[in-house]
Parts: structure tokens; C-alpha cells; sequence
């Protein structure tokens, strides 16, 4: 019975001599999700799909409005190419940035802009919000998953 009591009070005294996990630096780790996005925003206004191919995972996938999902990095370079084509000028801001406590995944929540010509000489312009998740991969950040939506309504449709 004392060794059994002895074991009791030893247990609690020998788990709390474990080395304590790393302590994660969050705010460093944020800071490195923002230079990601300022890299990702400087490769969206020179239309490099390379560059910007290469803020995303290879299991990546977007999640654009009024288009199916599209996976994996030839989808994406494909789809940021398009852009291009139609001399589309698309700018993301970062609101919020919350990294996990295990420093390995993150949320970011901010608002994009986009402006394009349009045949007739105007100009097409829209805003909204976007979520995207991020994860440490051999030290970098790269985002998993990147949803947006607009703010605005629909154009009215104008066929009749």
C-alpha cells in the first residue's frame, strides 16, 4: 500500500519534470503569413503565376464565387492567368491573422478589391471579403484553402 501511495505522489512531481512544448511565437509567426500575402500581392500585380503558384500549397485549392473549386497548383497558375488575359488588378488585405497556439496552421480574414476594363471603356469594379487557411510547410507559411465573395449584388441581367 505505501508504494502504491508513494507512486501517487510521485507521478504528479515526474510529469511536471517533462520538458515543456516550445513556446510558439504567434506574433512572429503572423507577421510571417503577412510578408507571404504582400509577396502574393506583389505577384498578383505583375501577374506572375510562378511566384504566385508558389504562396500555395500543393494540395491547394480555390474556391472562387460562381466557379467550381480548383485544385492544385496548375489549376491555380491557370486561373491567375486568366486574370491577366482580361488585365484584371486584384489587391488582398489581411484584417485578421490568427495562428494556432501549435504554430503549424493559421486563419486569415481580410477584404479584396478588383477593377478591370471592360469593352466598352468603362471599368468593372468589385470588393468583398476572403478567408484563407494557412500551413507551415518545412518552415514556410502556404495557404491550403482560399475562398472569397463579394459584397455587391449581382448585375442585373439586361437580356430580354
Amino acid at each position: 500500500m505505501r508504494r502504491h501511495l508513494a507512486s501517487l505522489f510521485l507521478l504528479p512531481l515526474l510529469a511536471a519534470c517533462q520538458p515543456a512544448a516550445p513556446k510558439v511565437d504567434t506574433a512572429a509567426e503572423e507577421q510571417a503569413i503577412r510578408a507571404q500575402v504582400t509577396a502574393l500581392n506583389a505577384a498578383l500585380a505583375a501577374y506572375d503565376t510562378q511566384a504566385l503558384s508558389a504562396v500555395y500549397a500543393q494540395d491547394a485549392s480555390l474556391l472562387p464565387p460562381n466557379q467550381e473549386r480548383l485544385d492544385g497548383p496548375a489549376a491555380i497558375q491557370q486561373f491567375f492567368a486568366g486574370m491577366q488575359q482580361l488585365n484584371v488588378k486584384m489587391v488582398i488585405e489581411p484584417v485578421v491573422v490568427v495562428v494556432a497556439a501549435s504554430g503549424d496552421i493559421a486563419m486569415e480574414e481580410g477584404t479584396w478589391s478588383v477593377t478591370m476594363p471592360m469593352p466598352n471603356g468603362s471599368t468593372f469594379s468589385d470588393n468583398g471579403k476572403y478567408l484563407a487557411a494557412w500551413k507551415k510547410i518545412d518552415g514556410t507559411w502556404l495557404m491550403e484553402r482560399d475562398i472569397w465573395n463579394s459584397d455587391n449584388a449581382p448585375p442585373s441581367s439586361s437580356a430580354q
